[in-house]
């Protein structure tokens, strides 16, 4: 299966969100435009069905995953039963997207089960409604309790039901203490795993009062250990968590022991390997794995790619993108130790593993060739 489907897709089937959370760039704007920003495929930036349907044909049947969200929320887009059911016509293995929920109806929800959706991440920030509405500007906590219990409901009634909910907490000033009853807020609600991150300077919105960069790392580590502790405890797997172990040697012992708890933790998958050698391997594990799609149809080898697009559905195909010049050029300058565009100052790129081992090196009958080459 996976070498069947060796592709990650993420895409936005829209420019737009129904809230403005306070650490959020939709704070401080409307509609989140991407380069190129004269390119449009509709007024009020929804992504056409015909074009998403397009997307769906050249990318879907390879992919191992699709989310069908990235930067915005996905279900205020009023096809957005139409586009979970296109997407699930390909039997992706894991279909998913985050979400503040707040426009589930019973058809969307009855869509995402029917299309068999792994996941449905919701965004959400606080577990009671002070700290929920101080946070998500525009949202209400009676809704989202209703959303989840309507989403809940559905899940319940279908025989073969696959769909997980997941929540998604940005850890910040605002909510700080709050964090502390999320795992009986998630087992409440019948969570299967939480996804917790840090909250992040982000363009376009002044969130640095939220920051947590100046406190006490320990204190910090040690909220984290409780709260990451409490949840497996509950039987709640962790899909994203901040590292709360101090950094530092460790016995042998004390490995496997940290081993065993990650992967009962959920945080140890295998996945995380196969993208770690080839990040090792090719300096990224993005490039060629991973399409990004936005609303305007550009085509990114990753969400961090700020420069010009790969392609522009939907005049783009699958090979074309995977054979483009484009492509090509940031695999090499990755593997060349002389990264272009938005990698030259990406913090997620790493060097290549045969970096170190650029040199003339004997082959065969003592012919020497140059290994500053790109074969494996």
């Amino acid at each position: 299966m996976l070498r069947r489907r060796p592709h990650d897709v993420v895409l936005d089937v829209t420019e737009r969100c129904n809230l403005k959370c306070v650490m959020c760039y939709f704070a401080g704007t409307d509609r989140l435009r991407f380069a190129p920003f004269d390119a449009s495929l509709s007024k009020n930036g929804m992504m056409p069905v015909e074009v998403f349907e397009r997307v769906a044909a050249e990318l879907f049947p390879r992919a191992w995953r699709v989310a069908m969200a990235c930067a915005a929320e996905p279900m205020i887009h009023p096809k957005f039963a139409d586009l979970i059911t296109i997407a699930g016509r390909y039997k992706v293995p894991d279909i998913w997207f985050p979400t503040n929920l707040l426009a589930l109806t019973e058809t969307k929800a009855e869509a995402i089960v029917d299309a068999g959706v792994r996941t449905v991440a919701v965004s959400m920030d606080g577990t009671d409604q002070e700290t929920y509405e101080r946070i998500r500007i525009g949202g209400k906590f009676d809704r989202l309790l209703q959303r989840l219990e309507l989403l809940r409901t559905v899940r319940a009634r279908h025989p073969k039901n696959r769909t997980r909910m997941r929540l998604i907490y940005t850890w910040m000033k605002s909510n700080r203490e709050d964090l502390r009853n999320l795992p009986a807020f998630a087992e409440r609600e019948g969570v299967h795993d939480l996804d917790v991150r840090f909250v992040a300077e982000t363009a376009g919105v002044d969130n640095r009062p939220e920051l947590l960069t100046g406190e006490d790392p320990e204190s910090l580590r040690s909220e984290l250990r409780a709260v990451a502790e409490d949840a497996v405890r509950r039987g709640i797997k962790l899909h994203t968590f901040p590292e709360f172990e101090p950094t530092g040697k460790r016995s042998v012992l004390a490995k496997i022991q940290r081993r065993l708890w990650r992967r009962r933790a959920g945080l140890d998958r295998i996945e995380h390997r196969l993208y770690a050698w080839r990040e090792r391997l090719n300096g990224c594990g993005y490039p060629g794995a991973n399409w990004v799609v936005r609303p305007n149809g550009a085509v990114s080898p990753c969400i961090f790619w700020d420069r010009e697009p790969l392609g522009m559905f939907p005049e783009a195909s699958l090979a074309g993108l995977d054979t483009s010049g484009g492509l090509n050029a940031i695999r090499e300058g990755l593997q060349c130790g002389q990264p272009i565009g938005t990698c030259a100052t990406c913090d997620q790129r790493r060097d290549a593993l045969y970096r170190p081992f650029r040199k003339l090196v004997k082959i065969g009958e003592g012919r020497a060739v140059a290994s500053d080459s790109r074969s494996s």
